[in-house]
């Protein structure tokens, strides 16, 4: 979540909803980020991967926005500085590499520090729901909670072939 402070929130039901709003900002910025690293990657299994997760996020936050409306009448996100964060430091990789294996594996990482981030954000969303006896928003939230674990074991699978050529790249240039 954000940057909170102890009194932000007086009930359960107004942290989750809270969480939401997190979780809602958090795929909007994926949706705007992706595309820029779709076209950073190099590796095709890379692309095939990130823009998977383009479309299958693109269906995380239409069901966020569902839940929120259900809980809160309205869709509003709220900007979350940690995932904000993140994102930037996928943009310093791009900036900092040149294009090719070591940039992808840069990629991967930052990849899967989002995935990691909102497997913790889905998992306590999900947790809270069913406290509230939310059961449809706790199984909507596992739903896609599984969706975002998948998507870290396959960046994970990526990452055992691109790192490897990473290294054998380096140590070529490292040559020359």
């Amino acid at each position: 979540m954000g940057l909170i402070t102890p009194n932000d929130f007086q009930s359960l039901r107004e942290l989750y909803t809270a969480q939401l709003r997190y979780l809602l900002s958090t795929e909007n910025q994926i949706v705007d980020g992706l595309p820029k690293m779709i076209d950073h990657a190099e590796e095709p299994q890379l692309k095939q991967a990130f823009q998977s997760h383009l479309q299958e996020t693109r269906v995380h936050a239409q069901r966020i926005q569902r839940l929120l409306t259900d809980v809160k009448g309205n869709a509003h996100d709220k900007k979350d500085p940690i995932l904000t964060a993140i994102v930037g430091s996928g943009e310093n990789i791009t900036k900092e590499t040149d294009p090719g294996s070591v940039r992808d594996a840069g990629l991967i990482a930052t990849a899967q520090k989002v995935e990691h981030y909102e497997i913790a954000s889905y998992g306590s969303a999900r947790d809270w729901a069913e406290t509230l006896g939310l059961t449809e928003h706790a199984q909507i939230l596992q739903q896609t909670l599984d969706e975002e674990k998948h998507a870290d074991r396959l960046l994970t699978e990526i990452s055992h072939s691109a790192n490897p050529k990473a290294q054998r790249e380096s140590r070529a240039t490292a040559a020359a």
